[in-house]
Protein backbone atom coordinates (compact mmCIF):
# COMPACT_ATOMS: atom_id res chain seq x y z
CA UNK A 1 0.00 0.00 0.00
CA UNK A 2 2.91 2.45 0.60
CA UNK A 3 4.68 2.12 -2.40
CA UNK A 4 0.83 2.34 -4.31
CA UNK A 5 0.76 5.71 -2.36
CA UNK A 6 3.96 6.87 -2.86
CA UNK A 7 3.89 6.14 -7.25
CA UNK A 8 0.82 7.86 -6.61
CA UNK A 9 2.26 11.15 -5.38
CA UNK A 10 5.22 11.36 -6.84
CA UNK A 11 3.34 10.79 -11.02
CA UNK A 12 0.71 13.83 -9.19
CA UNK A 13 3.76 15.71 -8.44
CA UNK A 14 5.03 15.46 -12.07
CA UNK A 15 1.41 15.85 -13.29
CA UNK A 16 1.02 18.95 -11.92
CA UNK A 17 4.07 20.63 -12.59
CA UNK A 18 3.63 19.97 -15.94
CA UNK A 19 0.61 20.89 -16.58
CA UNK A 20 1.13 24.22 -14.65
CA UNK A 21 4.40 24.73 -16.47
CA UNK A 22 1.94 24.55 -20.03
CA UNK A 23 -0.41 26.79 -18.72
CA UNK A 24 2.17 29.43 -17.62
CA UNK A 25 4.44 29.83 -20.66
CA UNK A 26 1.24 31.68 -22.98
CA UNK A 27 0.76 34.23 -20.32
CA UNK A 28 4.71 35.76 -19.64
CA UNK A 29 5.42 35.72 -23.96
CA UNK A 30 3.43 38.05 -26.10
CA UNK A 31 1.71 36.00 -28.73
CA UNK A 32 0.65 37.08 -32.23
CA UNK A 33 -2.82 36.61 -33.35
CA UNK A 34 -1.70 34.23 -36.31
CA UNK A 35 0.75 32.73 -33.55
CA UNK A 36 -2.43 32.05 -30.83
CA UNK A 37 -4.16 30.46 -34.20
CA UNK A 38 -1.72 27.90 -34.47
CA UNK A 39 -2.00 26.88 -30.81
CA UNK A 40 -5.26 26.55 -31.27
CA UNK A 41 -5.81 24.68 -34.03
CA UNK A 42 -3.45 22.66 -32.72
CA UNK A 43 -5.61 22.06 -29.57
CA UNK A 44 -8.27 21.49 -31.81
CA UNK A 45 -6.57 18.56 -32.92
CA UNK A 46 -5.81 17.20 -29.72
CA UNK A 47 -9.12 17.85 -28.13
CA UNK A 48 -10.48 15.63 -31.27
CA UNK A 49 -7.67 13.15 -31.21
CA UNK A 50 -8.51 12.46 -27.44
CA UNK A 51 -11.91 12.01 -28.15
CA UNK A 52 -11.89 9.64 -30.70
CA UNK A 53 -8.54 7.61 -29.99
CA UNK A 54 -8.98 7.62 -26.12
CA UNK A 55 -12.51 8.59 -24.84
CA UNK A 56 -15.26 7.29 -27.21
CA UNK A 57 -13.25 4.01 -27.96
CA UNK A 58 -13.03 3.10 -24.31
CA UNK A 59 -16.28 4.29 -23.32
CA UNK A 60 -18.09 1.77 -26.24
CA UNK A 61 -15.95 -1.33 -25.02
CA UNK A 62 -17.49 -0.18 -21.33
CA UNK A 63 -21.19 0.43 -22.62
CA UNK A 64 -21.23 -0.57 -26.50
CA UNK A 65 -24.16 1.05 -28.60
CA UNK A 66 -25.09 2.82 -25.52
CA UNK A 67 -21.84 5.24 -25.46
CA UNK A 68 -23.93 7.35 -28.26
CA UNK A 69 -26.56 8.96 -25.61
CA UNK A 70 -23.83 10.51 -22.85
CA UNK A 71 -22.01 11.36 -25.85
CA UNK A 72 -24.80 13.37 -27.64
CA UNK A 73 -25.14 14.89 -24.03
CA UNK A 74 -22.03 15.83 -23.60
CA UNK A 75 -21.96 17.86 -26.72
CA UNK A 76 -25.73 19.68 -26.37
CA UNK A 77 -25.17 20.63 -23.19
CA UNK A 78 -21.94 22.55 -24.22
CA UNK A 79 -24.14 23.84 -27.08
CA UNK A 80 -27.00 24.92 -25.16
CA UNK A 81 -24.74 26.33 -22.43
CA UNK A 82 -22.96 28.65 -25.02
CA UNK A 83 -25.85 29.41 -27.20
CA UNK A 84 -28.60 30.07 -25.32
CA UNK A 85 -27.00 30.46 -21.51
CA UNK A 86 -23.22 31.60 -21.48
CA UNK A 87 -23.85 34.97 -23.78
CA UNK A 88 -23.56 38.38 -23.60
CA UNK A 89 -24.09 41.76 -26.12
CA UNK A 90 -21.28 44.03 -27.36
CA UNK A 91 -21.56 47.56 -27.67
CA UNK A 92 -21.60 46.42 -31.59
CA UNK A 93 -24.63 44.70 -30.90
CA UNK A 94 -22.66 41.32 -31.64
CA UNK A 95 -22.95 38.17 -29.79
CA UNK A 96 -19.89 36.60 -28.26
CA UNK A 97 -20.28 33.12 -26.58
CA UNK A 98 -17.72 31.66 -23.91
CA UNK A 99 -15.76 29.41 -25.43
CA UNK A 100 -13.29 29.71 -21.83
CA UNK A 101 -15.06 28.16 -19.59
CA UNK A 102 -16.20 25.76 -21.95
CA UNK A 103 -12.88 24.09 -22.67
CA UNK A 104 -11.92 24.02 -19.31
CA UNK A 105 -14.74 22.05 -18.45
CA UNK A 106 -14.57 19.58 -21.35
CA UNK A 107 -10.68 19.12 -20.64
CA UNK A 108 -11.19 18.92 -16.79
CA UNK A 109 -13.64 16.22 -17.21
CA UNK A 110 -11.14 14.55 -19.60
CA UNK A 111 -8.81 15.30 -16.91
CA UNK A 112 -10.54 13.83 -13.91
CA UNK A 113 -11.13 10.57 -16.42
CA UNK A 114 -7.37 10.80 -16.90
CA UNK A 115 -6.75 10.35 -13.24
CA UNK A 116 -9.17 7.92 -13.02
CA UNK A 117 -6.66 5.64 -15.15
CA UNK A 118 -3.98 6.96 -14.06
CA UNK A 119 -5.28 5.36 -10.26
CA UNK A 120 -6.44 2.16 -11.88
CA UNK A 121 -2.79 1.59 -13.84
CA UNK A 122 -0.96 2.10 -10.52
CA UNK A 123 -2.47 -1.11 -8.89
CA UNK A 124 -0.57 -2.52 -12.35
CA UNK A 125 2.82 -1.75 -11.87
CA UNK A 126 3.02 -3.38 -15.30
CA UNK A 127 1.20 -0.58 -17.09
CA UNK A 128 1.43 1.76 -14.70
CA UNK A 129 4.57 4.13 -16.51
CA UNK A 130 2.61 3.88 -19.85
CA UNK A 131 -0.21 5.06 -18.33
CA UNK A 132 1.86 8.11 -16.64
CA UNK A 133 3.60 8.77 -19.70
CA UNK A 134 0.58 8.86 -21.84
CA UNK A 135 -1.49 11.49 -19.32
CA UNK A 136 1.85 13.27 -18.90
CA UNK A 137 1.93 13.76 -22.86
CA UNK A 138 -1.59 14.87 -23.23
CA UNK A 139 -0.87 17.21 -20.01
CA UNK A 140 1.46 20.05 -21.50
CA UNK A 141 -0.04 20.18 -24.88
CA UNK A 142 -3.27 20.42 -23.49
CA UNK A 143 -2.36 23.08 -20.37
CA UNK A 144 -0.94 25.20 -23.19
CA UNK A 145 -4.14 24.81 -25.53
CA UNK A 146 -6.30 25.64 -22.84
CA UNK A 147 -4.35 28.97 -21.23
CA UNK A 148 -4.03 29.84 -25.09
CA UNK A 149 -8.29 29.33 -25.55
CA UNK A 150 -8.40 31.55 -22.16
CA UNK A 151 -6.67 34.26 -23.81
CA UNK A 152 -8.70 34.45 -27.29
CA UNK A 153 -11.28 34.41 -25.10
CA UNK A 154 -9.98 37.66 -23.30
CA UNK A 155 -9.94 36.46 -19.77
CA UNK A 156 -7.86 38.35 -17.44
CA UNK A 157 -4.40 36.94 -16.69
CA UNK A 158 -5.11 36.24 -12.99
CA UNK A 159 -8.38 34.72 -13.57
CA UNK A 160 -6.11 32.88 -15.93
CA UNK A 161 -4.13 31.45 -13.27
CA UNK A 162 -6.76 30.82 -11.24
CA UNK A 163 -8.21 28.74 -13.67
CA UNK A 164 -4.70 26.33 -14.46
CA UNK A 165 -4.13 26.23 -10.74
CA UNK A 166 -7.30 24.40 -10.32
CA UNK A 167 -7.00 22.77 -14.01
CA UNK A 168 -3.69 21.58 -12.88
CA UNK A 169 -5.15 19.49 -9.80
CA UNK A 170 -7.52 17.53 -11.83
CA UNK A 171 -5.36 14.46 -12.51
CA UNK A 172 -4.63 13.56 -9.03
CA UNK A 173 -8.22 14.33 -7.73
CA UNK A 174 -9.55 11.63 -10.72
CA UNK A 175 -6.93 9.55 -9.53
CA UNK A 176 -8.01 10.25 -5.46
CA UNK A 177 -11.23 9.22 -6.70
CA UNK A 178 -10.38 5.70 -8.22
CA UNK A 179 -8.61 4.93 -5.37
CA UNK A 180 -11.57 4.98 -3.49
CA UNK A 181 -14.61 4.57 -5.39
CA UNK A 182 -13.13 2.37 -8.82
CA UNK A 183 -13.49 -0.96 -6.63
CA UNK A 184 -16.65 -0.48 -5.80
CA UNK A 185 -18.24 1.61 -8.74
CA UNK A 186 -19.81 -0.18 -12.19
CA UNK A 187 -17.82 -0.04 -15.09
CA UNK A 188 -21.20 1.89 -16.56
CA UNK A 189 -20.57 4.35 -14.97
CA UNK A 190 -17.39 5.23 -16.03
CA UNK A 191 -18.03 4.81 -19.47
CA UNK A 192 -21.10 6.95 -19.52
CA UNK A 193 -18.36 9.57 -17.90
CA UNK A 194 -15.94 8.70 -21.03
CA UNK A 195 -18.73 9.14 -23.69
CA UNK A 196 -19.97 12.05 -21.83
CA UNK A 197 -16.23 13.78 -22.35
CA UNK A 198 -15.65 12.86 -25.67
CA UNK A 199 -19.19 14.78 -26.68
CA UNK A 200 -17.68 17.67 -24.95
CA UNK A 201 -15.02 17.52 -26.78
CA UNK A 202 -15.97 17.09 -30.06
CA UNK A 203 -18.14 19.87 -29.77
CA UNK A 204 -15.21 22.58 -28.34
CA UNK A 205 -12.75 21.18 -31.34
CA UNK A 206 -16.02 21.00 -34.16
CA UNK A 207 -18.10 24.47 -33.15
CA UNK A 208 -15.60 26.66 -31.08
CA UNK A 209 -12.13 26.72 -32.09
CA UNK A 210 -11.82 25.09 -35.94
CA UNK A 211 -14.53 27.76 -36.93
CA UNK A 212 -12.66 30.27 -35.53
CA UNK A 213 -9.31 29.50 -36.42
CA UNK A 214 -9.85 28.76 -40.19
CA UNK A 215 -12.16 31.95 -40.56
CA UNK A 216 -9.15 33.77 -41.05
CA UNK A 217 -7.59 33.73 -45.13
CA UNK A 218 -4.37 33.98 -43.75
CA UNK A 219 -1.84 31.30 -42.50
CA UNK A 220 -4.50 28.63 -43.42
CA UNK A 221 -2.04 25.80 -44.67
CA UNK A 222 0.36 26.07 -41.40
CA UNK A 223 -3.32 25.51 -39.14
CA UNK A 224 -3.87 22.75 -41.16
CA UNK A 225 -0.68 21.51 -40.20
CA UNK A 226 -0.75 22.43 -36.70
CA UNK A 227 -4.48 20.73 -36.16
CA UNK A 228 -2.81 17.40 -37.85
CA UNK A 229 -0.09 17.19 -35.70
CA UNK A 230 -2.01 17.54 -32.78
CA UNK A 231 -4.21 14.66 -34.09
CA UNK A 232 -0.87 12.80 -35.10
CA UNK A 233 0.68 13.32 -30.88
CA UNK A 234 -2.86 11.60 -29.46
CA UNK A 235 -2.57 8.71 -32.30
CA UNK A 236 1.42 8.66 -31.23
CA UNK A 237 0.66 8.54 -27.19
CA UNK A 238 -2.45 6.13 -28.03
CA UNK A 239 0.54 3.42 -28.25
CA UNK A 240 1.89 3.80 -25.14
CA UNK A 241 -1.36 2.57 -23.31
CA UNK A 242 -1.43 -1.00 -25.12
Amino acid sequence: MFQFERSLLVYSIIIIAVSWTGGMIPLYKPWRQSTLQLFISFGAGVLLGVAFLHLIPEAMMMIEERAGLPMLFGFLLLYVLEKFIMVHSCEAGCDVHIVGWSSFLGLSIHSLTAGVALGAGIAVPEISLMVFLAIVLHKLPESFSLSCILLQAKFHKKRIITIMFLFAFAVPVGALIAVHLLTSMPGDVIGWALAFAGGTFLHIAADDLLPSVHSSEQNRGSTLIAFLLGVFLVWVSNFLQH
